[in-house]
């Protein structure tokens, strides 16, 4: 039970970091963050501001929050952070199982086109469990930028393609963007062109990143400069044609990326488990280092949002910040 003590320390860390972070937002062209990510005992929730809109979630099965308390944060919420009630989305996370990140949430289709970075993105709170634009990868969508002058760039696993977006920002010769959902895909096409991204040099590959990745090898008629690799946890989906576990298949994987890269090409490797140990054994044939704190950003401070990786570091440039 979240009771009154609660919710008015809840009421006054937002308005503090609403304060700390809106300013900082503004300077930068950001649109879109995170002010509250389970950082009080007993409020176990996450919320995000879009625009003016508020994206709330908490994991389902919590035994300390009831829908009583649900209601009581959401409005306390709103009303802090001058959100009106019609701008709030809540939706409940349960642990994902592979392709579930797939699957439709609702179909209120609530779609903003939102700013980051002078860049455009759709993003949709109502329908899906995530909004289609994974706000910790603000800053390595910078380094992808910052690296693209010229490159010929592979976006794996690309999701709705907004490291394609800022690969092409920073004047990438191409980009090809691989995703197994053709709903992410054209949604990536979607962003491209929300930034007048089009033409013949920007393609769009629907279907198993993985058997992608063979394929090419097997050609052996592409190489690419710059590689994003984001894979999922675990994945068994139907469409792929083997099951993906992040942690057993990681070095295998970034073995056959390193196949496609041209002589001073570069991986840049992700993922979200937080349990997950590279495997350096496997990774002593590589130049490497760890970029994790390069790439979270400030509303993100303190959190273990995501690990990322650097592999065959070449002149890498730093984020702006």
């Amino acid at each position: 039970m979240i009771n009154e003590q609660k919710l008015n320390e809840l009421t006054k860390y937002l308005k503090k970091k609403h304060n700390e972070l809106r300013p900082w937002a503004r300077k930068n062209g950001i649109e879109c963050y995170r002010i509250y990510n389970r950082n009080l005992p007993g409020i176990p929730f996450t919320l995000d501001i879009y625009k003016d809109c508020l994206h709330a979630s908490c994991f389902e099965n919590e035994d300390e929050v009831s829908q009583q308390d649900i209601d009581n944060v959401l409005l306390l919420a709103g009303k802090t952070l001058y959100i009106k009630d019609d701008n709030i989305f809540f939706k409940y996370r349960k642990k994902q199982k592979g392709g579930s990140q797939y699957n439709k949430y609702d179909t209120a289709a609530k779609e903003l086109i939102i700013e980051e970075s002078s860049l455009k993105f759709s993003v949709n709170l109502s329908d899906y469990l995530d909004t289609g634009l994974f706000l910790d990868h603000r800053n390595t969508r910078a380094i992808v930028r910052d690296n693209s002058m010229n490159a010929k760039v592979l976006n794996l696993f690309a999701y709705t393609g907004s490291f394609s977006v800022y690969a092409a920002a920073g004047f990438a010769e191409s980009t090809t963007t691989v995703d197994m959902s053709n709903t992410y895909i054209k949604w990536a096409k979607k962003n491209m062109e929300l930034n007048n991204f089009t033409g013949k040099n920007h393609s769009y590959i629907t279907g198993d990143a993985l058997k992608y990745i063979d394929d090419a090898i097997s050609t052996g008629d592409t190489k690419w400069d710059l590689i994003i690799l984001d894979p999922p946890t675990f994945s068994n989906s139907r469409k792929m044609d083997s099951k993906f576990d992040i942690q057993n298949d990681h070095a295998q994987l970034i073995s056959k990326c390193s196949r496609l890269l041209t002589k001073k090409g570069i991986v840049i490797f992700s993922t979200n488990y937080r349990k997950f140990t590279l495997d350096k054994a496997a990774m002593r044939q590589y130049r490497y280092n760890e970029l994790t704190n390069e790439t979270i950003p400030v509303d993100f401070s303190g959190s273990k949002i995501h690990k990322c990786w650097l592999i065959h570091n070449l002149n890498l440039k730093k984020p702006r910040r």
